[in-house]
């Protein structure tokens, strides 16, 4: 009895373990787990070629940044060497358009000097003129008024030239 047992649970075991791969074959087909683990699998394989992509994009773009930096010495360097020639050029220029403002500035300087003492020159001579007529009328007056036949004389010699005036 106890192989019949032994038989019978072998079978019933068998039975299920049959029923049991016949549910999980018949959800692995309903539930497409075959094409589940395929997507998963091609999904896995294109993120894989995508990170590939992008590293070697990466190693293009790093290699591209690390030539460029390897050259930034130089460059910096250049652009500093022009930086201090143009400064020394602008320096240049600056010092010789002051020189030239300066040299203006004393050539104008001369010329207003000279156009000044001109202009006093002829005031001094124009108030000198006025103060020698005024002398000489002073003394012309005195002279007439102290000598009276000087001032008949006078008279008549005006007279006399503008008798012989002709028309």
């Amino acid at each position: 009895m106890f192989e019949t047992v032994l038989d019978y649970i072998a079978r019933t075991n068998l039975f299920n373990f049959i029923i049991f791969a016949g549910i999980i074959a018949y959800l692995f087909v309903k539930l497409d787990v075959i094409g589940g683990l395929k997507k998963g699998t091609d999904c896995v394989a294109e993120k894989i070629e995508d990170s590939k992509n992008a590293k070697q994009e990466s190693e293009t773009k790093l290699q591209t940044i690390e030539d460029k930096v390897s050259h930034l010495g130089e460059e910096i360097e250049t652009i500093i060497n022009q930086s201090v020639k143009n400064a020394e050029i602008v320096g240049s220029q600056i010092i010789s358009d002051a020189e030239n403002s300066v040299e203006n500035i004393k050539t104008n300087t001369v010329k207003l000097v000279e156009h000044r003492t001109a202009v006093l020159k002829n005031d001094i001579m124009r108030r000198a003129s006025l103060a020698s007529v005024e002398v000489a009328r002073e003394h012309i007056i005195k002279e007439l008024n102290d000598n009276k036949d000087l001032h008949n004389k006078l008279i008549d010699e005006s007279v006399d030239a503008i008798n012989g005036v002709e028309l």
